[in-house]
C-alpha cells in the first residue's frame, strides 16, 4: 500500500507541473473583444489565406465574412484544393461579381510529399506580398473588427505571431463536454497560457482558425518547407515560430472568430480526429499508450481509488484539482459549468479516439484525408523533429 501512495504522490507532482500553467490561463484570461481596435488607414498589409476542399456548405458565408472585415489594406486569397463539389465555382463567382480583393487559386494536382492543406497554404503565401499572413480555414467566420483588434495587439507587443482561440459552435451537451476536455488537454500539453514569455520555449500554440503571422517570421522558419506532411500543421507552425525565438501570443477569440468544429455530435468528433490523434504522438505507439495511461491515471483512476479507500489523500487532491481545472476551462471558454464534471467520461472517450486513430493508421499503413492516401512511413519521415 505504501508504494501505491508514493506512486500517487509522484503523479501529483507531474500533474502539478502541467496544472499551474493551465491555472494561470484560467485565472488571467485575455480576450480580443476587450482590445480597442487600432485606428488609422496607414496600417501593415494583410493577406488572408483560405484553403478549402469540398466546403460548399460553408465557403460562401466564410468568404462573405472575410470580405466585410474592416481593415484598409487587405486581400483574400482563396485556394480551391481539388474540390469535387461547387467550392471552386462559388469562389470564382464571388471574385468576379462581389469584390476585387478576392483572388482565387485552383489546385488540380497535389505534388508528391505534400498534404493538401499545407500545399494550399504554401501556394497562397507565395502569391502574397503582404506584411502579414492570416492563415485560416474555409469554414471559419470572422467579425468585421477582428483584424483591427488583432493588429492593435501585434503593434503594442511587437508580435511575430498572434493566435486566436475560436469560439466553437456546438450542438449537444456531450459534444461540449468532449471539446472542453480537449481544451483542457491543449492547455496542459502545450502550456500555451505562458506563451507570451519568450523564455518559456516549451509553451507554444497554433490554431487553424486564426494564425496571424508576420511575413518575415514566416520566411525565417522556411514557411511550410519543413511542415509539408504535418497533419497538425497549425500547431507545428506555432511550435516552429516559438522555437525560432520569435514573439508569440494567444488570446481568446470569442465573439470575434467562430467555427463549427465537426458536424454531427460526438461520433463526428471521433471520426474527424482519426487522422489527427495518432499524429499528436508523432506516430509513436509507445507515446500514444503512455498518453492514454497518463490521462486515465489522472482523470479516472483516482475516482476508483477513492471509492475503494486506496490512497485517499492523494486521490482527493487529484480529483479536486482536476475538477477545478475542468470547471475553470469551461468558464473561460464560455461553456456551461456542468460540462466540467464530465471530464472522466471525456477522458475515456478521448483515449478511445487516440487508440482508434493509432490502430486504424497502423492497419491501413497510413491515413486517408480528403480522398488522398498518405503512407505512415511518409508521415513519420515528414514530422518536424
Amino acid at each position: 500500500m505504501r508504494w501505491i501512495e508514493i506512486g500517487a504522490w509522484g503523479i501529483i507532482v507531474l500533474w502539478g507541473r502541467a496544472f499551474f500553467p493551465a491555472c494561470y490561463g484560467i485565472l488571467f484570461p485575455r480576450f480580443l473583444k476587450d482590445v480597442p481596435p487600432i485606428t488609422g488607414e496607414d496600417l501593415p498589409t494583410i493577406s488572408i489565406i483560405v484553403p478549402a476542399r469540398d466546403e460548399v456548405s460553408a465557403i460562401e458565408e466564410s468568404l462573405e465574412h472575410l470580405l466585410k472585415v474592416c481593415y484598409p489594406r487587405l486581400e483574400v486569397i482563396a485556394i480551391d484544393d481539388r474540390s469535387t463539389d461547387e467550392t471552386g465555382v462559388i469562389m470564382d463567382r464571388m471574385a468576379a461579381f462581389h469584390d476585387s480583393r478576392l483572388k482565387v487559386i485552383h489546385v488540380t494536382e497535389l505534388p508528391a510529399g505534400w498534404l493538401g492543406k499545407n500545399h494550399a497554404l504554401a501556394l497562397g503565401a507565395a502569391e502574397s506580398n503582404a506584411d502579414f499572413l492570416l492563415l485560416t480555414d474555409g469554414d471559419v467566420m470572422i467579425d468585421p473588427l477582428t483584424l483591427r483588434r488583432a493588429m492593435s495587439v501585434v503593434h503594442d507587443r511587437k508580435l511575430d505571431h498572434l493566435v486566436l482561440l475560436p469560439e466553437i459552435v456546438t450542438s449537444t451537451f456531450l459534444e461540449i463536454a468532449l471539446i472542453n476536455f480537449f481544451c483542457l488537454l491543449l492547455m496542459t500539453t502545450t502550456q500555451f497560457p505562458l506563451v507570451r514569455w519568450s523564455w518559456f520555449k516549451n509553451a507554444y500554440l497554433g490554431v487553424g482558425a486564426f494564425n496571424l503571422v508576420r511575413r518575415t517570421a514566416y520566411d525565417a522558419i522556411g514557411g511550410f518547407s519543413k511542415l509539408q506532411l504535418e497533419v497538425a500543421d497549425d500547431l507545428m507552425l506555432g511550435r516552429s515560430i516559438k522555437h525560432a525565438g520569435l514573439l508569440q501570443d494567444v488570446y481568446g477569440g470569442q465573439k470575434n472568430v467562430w467555427v463549427k468544429w465537426q458536424q454531427g455530435g460526438v461520433w463526428s468528433i471521433v471520426k474527424g480526429l482519426e487522422k489527427n490523434a495518432f499524429a499528436a504522438s508523432r506516430y509513436s505507439m509507445f507515446r500514444t499508450l503512455l498518453a492514454c495511461i497518463t490521462i486515465l491515471g489522472i482523470s479516472v483512476v483516482p475516482i476508483g481509488a477513492l471509492a475503494c479507500g486506496v490512497a485517499v489523500w492523494q486521490s482527493s487532491i487529484l480529483i479536486v484539482g482536476t475538477v477545478l481545472l475542468s470547471l475553470g476551462t469551461a468558464r473561460t471558454v464560455g461553456f456551461p459549468l456542468a460540462v466540467g464534471f464530465l471530464y472522466p467520461w471525456a477522458a475515456v472517450v478521448f483515449c478511445y479516439i487516440m487508440t482508434r486513430s493509432m490502430v486504424l493508421t497502423i492497419r491501413q499503413g497510413g491515413v486517408r484525408w480528403r480522398d488522398t492516401f498518405y503512407s505512415l512511413n511518409d508521415l513519420r519521415n515528414g514530422c518536424e523533429k
